[in-house]
């Protein structure tokens, strides 16, 4: 697969993100500010 130089999160990140928000682990504010993107990518 072929990641964006600066790319926040590569697809292992984001699912270990998208994992943590559908268990309740995290809040999607929460997820944002921890992985550094914003609400909106954690919404995706």
């Amino acid at each position: 697969m072929n990641i964006h130089k600066n790319a926040r999160l590569t697809p292992l990140r984001r699912e270990e993100m998208a994992l943590l928000v559908i268990e309740g682990a995290f809040s999607k504010a929460h997820a944002a500010r921890v992985y550094g993107v914003s609400a909106k990518i954690v919404a995706r």
